[in-house]
């Protein structure tokens, strides 16, 4: 299925898209001829204040598309959702949910709590396609197909990049989280086998009033800076960065360097160097073509960035991977099947061909797209430094 040809119709009428609430799914659970897939996530998160909406509309703008244009195999999609609100209690009820419903496959999944998820989907023999991974069973589940290297990916990345240019000694500053506290021993990994040293790990509270004293801390000892961290907290230490003047290069994930904020940063966003685990939206592209005219005709609200695309990318690697294998059984144990033996399958050109067979090592052993592009920001815009695929994590 090339992704040129996939032009929205103009008739929607019978527009397979069910947006039900974890639990509320049962109505849809009638065999009606559709492929019933489920994305579970923060769409709300009011703890943290970190929601990620803009995942799950990406999955819906691919889900209509697809249905517009005759659906997988002649066959409409069903998409159910379901909010873990950033709580692995609600994460678990949701991905028990997937396994009552038998989806065939859960899409997109953007959640801070893959361990909890997996381990119920492994037994309903149910794939997670296109999720984000943060957790050590998003990289390691058999029935986790992550479609990018996530957070651990683009912090090795960007490690590696600095390394690149140079920088003999990287200082590291991230969120105060478990998976901020990470950042060190991913950025360890992207720089093996170079003469660059991975210094000290600042980890900064999401709520604290100042940051100069965390970057006084991150330019004391080091030739380089990297950012570990979401796009708001990301932005203001750009600007603290900018205030003080400090020369160093930075580098950063493009999670924390979203147009918008691009855009808000203006001079303090100038020169950063940008890790991306797919290809950057302003780099342009079939994939991304084909990604905004969906999101501008189905989801016109959303935001446009890593999330959204993220969500769009699973729907479609999901549809070419049944189209190209002629699926006409959609039972979670046969998606499974199929998902486990593809070999260079064309999903676009937003990530390398996908292949599921590799015999990969621990701790990344379904860490199937183990590549990252490198950008910069320059005139206000994020521009590709090149066009080839960096490995990360795995040598």
């Amino acid at each position: 299925m090339e992704i040129l040809k996939r032009f929205v119709g103009t008739a929607v009428a019978g527009l397979a898209l069910s947006l039900t609430g974890c639990g509320s799914g049962s109505d849809t659970a009638a065999d009606d001829g559709s492929i019933r897939i489920m994305y579970i996530g923060q769409i709300t998160d009011t703890a943290n204040t970190t929601p990620r909406p803009e995942a799950l509309s990406g999955v819906q703008a691919a889900v209509a598309r697809v249905n517009a244009d005759g659906g997988v195999n002649g066959k409409p999609l069903t998409l159910l959702t379901c909010d873990d609100k950033a709580d692995a209690n609600e994460a678990a009820k949701c991905a028990r949910e997937a396994v009552r419903e038998k989806v065939a496959a859960t899409i997109g999944n953007n959640s801070n709590f893959g361990e909890a998820i997996l381990a119920i989907l492994e037994r309903g023999n149910i794939a997670s396609i296109g999720h984000l991974p943060i957790t050590q069973s998003d990289f390691s589940s058999p029935v986790a197909f992550p479609l990018q290297a996530g957070s651990a990916g683009m912090i090795a990345g960007a490690a590696r990049m600095l390394s690149d240019r140079g920088a003999k000694r990287i200082e590291l500053a991230a969120v105060d989280s478990p998976a901020g506290s990470l950042n060190q021993q991913f950025a360890t990994a992207g720089v093996e086998g170079t003469n660059t040293q991975i210094g000290a790990l600042t980890l900064v509270p999401l709520d604290a009033p100042d940051y100069a004293s965390y970057v006084a801390q991150v330019t004391r000892s080091g030739d380089a800076i990297l950012l570990g961290m979401n796009s708001d907290q990301a932005g203001r230490f750009l600007q603290a960065l900018a205030q003080a003047d400090v020369q160093q290069p930075v580098a950063v994930t493009v999670g924390a360097l979203p147009p918008e904020m691009v855009d808000q940063l203006g001079a303090a966003a100038e020169g950063r160097l940008v890790s991306a685990p797919l290809r950057p939206i302003p780099a342009g592209g079939n994939s991304n073509r084909q990604f905004l005219a969906d999101m501008a005709e189905h989801q016109p609200d959303a935001k446009l960035n890593v999330f959204s695309q993220g969500g769009w990318l699973a729907v479609e690697a999901f549809a070419r991977a049944m189209e190209a294998n002629s699926v006409t059984n959609f039972s979670p144990a046969n998606v499974l099947s199929v998902m486990s033996n593809l070999q260079n399958l064309d999903v676009g050109d937003m990530i390398p061909p996908l292949t599921t067979t590799q015999d990969l090592p621990a701790p990344y052993n379904r860490l199937f797209v183990n590549r990252v592009m490198f950008a910069r920001v320059e005139s206000g815009e994020l521009r590709l430094i090149d066009e080839a695929w960096h490995q990360t994590l795995i040598r």
